[in-house]
């Protein structure tokens, strides 16, 4: 057994980063108010989502979004990709805005590294690799969750050397931005790690 991650984020959402321990109380409290007004203003505003869904998502606003996440091969953001969010934000505009809601109000959940506490018996000895994208501005590998994984890496934290990162050209979806480089890397730790 073991596990592969793409580009592990702080949590479900980004309501995370408040949890970094090297945020003082002030600090933790300006950013917890802030993602409280953003909820209140923006995501719990369902007559605001409905409008931006109806009047300002366009299949050119998505294509450029979505090519700022594949920096290694943009070409990669096809009409068939574009497509696939497109019409369902327009054709299910309730399900659009709920699902929009969830992602930015709903429980983070747990940090990778709040799992690691968590889970210390289980994480230290499972085989872990990571792929992260070189140029990922999503979740950069010099944030909170990238820096505790390069560190564990580095240090052989767990004590088990069970932990492994392979950085590849690529931006937040390096599995599809640079498909060739990142799985190659997952298929050697797979034969190094798990298939044995």
């Amino acid at each position: 057994a073991g596990l592969c991650l793409f580009n592990c984020a702080i949590g479900l959402n980004s309501r995370n980063i408040i949890k970094n321990k090297e945020y003082g109380p002030i600090r933790r409290a300006l950013f917890g108010g802030l993602f409280d007004t953003l909820n209140a203003l923006i995501f719990d505003n369902e007559l605001l989502l409905r409008y931006a869904l109806d009047n300002i998502v366009t299949k050119e606003l998505l294509k450029e979004a979505l090519q700022s996440l594949y920096v290694h091969s943009p070409h990669r953001v096809d009409a068939e990709l574009v497509d696939s969010f497109y019409y369902p934000a327009k054709s299910g505009i309730d399900a659009s805005v709920e699902a929009i809601r969830q992602i930015y109000t709903n429980d983070a959940g747990l940090t990778p590294m709040e799992y690691h506490e968590k889970y210390p018996a289980l994480l230290n000895v499972l085989p872990i690799h990571l792929i992260w994208g070189l140029e990922d501005v999503v979740t950069p590998i010099d944030g909170d969750v990238g820096t505790f994984y390069c560190d564990r890496v580095a240090n052989n934290r767990g004590g088990k050397g069970n932990t492994s990162i392979d950085v590849v050209v690529s931006g937040h979806l390096p599995f599809d931005d640079n498909p060739e480089k990142s799985h190659e890397g997952m298929m050697r730790w797979l034969g190094r790690k798990v298939v044995k």
